[in-house]
This record gives structure tokens, C-alpha cells and sequence, in this order.
């Protein structure tokens, strides 16, 4: 009786460990929003009507970076609002400040559709609080005719 014990508890440790491991092991988190002309701070529509768009993330917690896929279309170049602001954020929610400046340059992809990715280093906590809540944050694309982001879209959505 107690052989057959330790054999049920040593089954148990070595799955236990098994799963902790493979949580461990997976440190990328994905998102995907679409993008619209719909501000997530306001709820009002403050971006340009005619464009539209994706965006593809990748947090890796324990790289410390977060990659994204942007693609937008029906808009003008998305270009920085002002010098060293860059082109494209991940936001609070709560504040609309910039979170993550994503150091994206938008190539044209066809007449209206431009596209950009790469990955960009993010502070361990800050990292992790996107991650845990999403929904508190939003990504936006800003160009000439709509400086405070022309395309907008919740992380969650």
C-alpha cells in the first residue's frame, strides 16, 4: 500500500513539474486589433472615416519586446505627430499617453495601403501590465490630417 503511495505521488510531482515547465516555457502573448476610425479614449469617432486596418502584436515576456505587424489602408502616410513622437503608439487607456512608441516606419504597400513591423524593447513591468490587461491599452496610427491618430484600436478588440 505505501509503494503504491509513492508511486501516485511521484506520478503527480513529475506531472506537476511537467506543466510548471511548459507554462514557463510560454512567454509569447499575441493580440490582434482592428483598426478604425473609432478613438477607444472618447468612444467618438476622431480618426478618418475612410481608413481601416490591422494590427498583429507579439509580447514576449521574457525577451522584454513587444513585435507588431501594422496594415492600413484608405488613409494619408502615417507619419510622426511631431518630431521624435513617432508614428505609431500602444496608449493607457485611461490617460491616452504614449506606453510603447513602436518606432514604426510605414512603407506603401499599393496606392493606399501601407504597412509596417518590426519589435521594439519594453520595460519587464510595463510589459506584463499589457499582457494582464489588454484592455486597458490601445494602439493608434498617426498621420498628417489626424495627429492625434487616424486609425485606432483596443488591444483586447
Amino acid at each position: 500500500m505505501k509503494r503504491r503511495i509513492l508511486v501516485a505521488l511521484a506520478l503527480v510531482g513529475l506531472l506537476s513539474g511537467v506543466l510548471i515547465s511548459r507554462a514557463g516555457a510560454d512567454t509569447e502573448v499575441k493580440f490582434t486589433t482592428t483598426l478604425t476610425a473609432l478613438n477607444p479614449v472618447t468612444g467618438e469617432v476622431t480618426g478618418d472615416p475612410d481608413g481601416s486596418g490591422t494590427a498583429e502584436f507579439t509580447f514576449d515576456t521574457e525577451q522584454g519586446t513587444v513585435c507588431y505587424e501594422l496594415e492600413v489602408e484608405g488613409i494619408s502616410e502615417p507619419v510622426e505627430p511631431a518630431p521624435g513622437l513617432g508614428s505609431a503608439h500602444i496608449h493607457f487607456l485611461a490617460t491616452g499617453g504614449i506606453a510603447v512608441d513602436l518606432e514604426a516606419d510605414f512603407e506603401p504597400d499599393k496606392s493606399d495601403e501601407f504597412k509596417a513591423s518590426g519589435c521594439v524593447e519594453v520595460d519587464s513591468a510595463l510589459l506584463q501590465a499589457i499582457v494582464e490587461n489588454p484592455d486597458q491599452y490601445y494602439v493608434n496610427i498617426h498621420n498628417v490630417e489626424f495627429p492625434g491618430g487616424a486609425l485606432s484600436g483596443l488591444l483586447s478588440g
